[in-house]
């Protein structure tokens, strides 16, 4: 299935000026919803909601444990393809050039000839250059 990318477009303008918010529009929800868009259900939704404790975000150690992953890479490899090329418009995205949150990393989607991430003040992008992975659905 192709990613459908007007939606996804879409979802961006929509998103571009809503800032990174724990727990609503953290990376990882901001990026399970681009997917949404795209393909009609997100790249994790199991994982929604599973990353929290009490209402806060787990530690390394907890996350480790309750995905049954020692990286984030782990974990997202068994969700998706990762891939060794540039990747494609839609693709989910990490890098550590950015604010990198709890994962040490933070997750993205590629536009093209750069990534899309949140901020504190909403949607912004870095270089195509600065992913460290990429990953496409199967």
């Amino acid at each position: 299935m192709s990613p459908d990318l007007d939606a996804l477009n879409d979802y961006i303008a929509e998103m571009r000026n809503v800032p990174f918010q724990w727990h609503t529009n953290d990376c990882f929800m901001f990026t399970n919803n681009a997917y949404r868009a795209m393909y009609g259900e997100g790249w994790a939704d199991d994982w929604a909601g599973k990353y929290l404790k009490n209402g806060l975000y787990m530690k390394r150690d907890q996350l480790r444990k309750t995905f049954g992953a020692q990286t984030l890479e782990e974990a997202i490899d068994r969700k998706l393809q990762r891939i060794d090329r540039i990747p494609p418009k839609g693709a989910l995205v990490t890098t550590d050039k950015t604010r990198r949150w709890v994962i040490g990393d933070a997750l993205g989607i590629a536009i093209g000839t750069k990534a899309i991430f949140l901020s504190e003040k909403g949607i912004s992008s870095l270089q195509i250059d600065f992913i460290k992975n990429a990953w496409v659905k199967a």
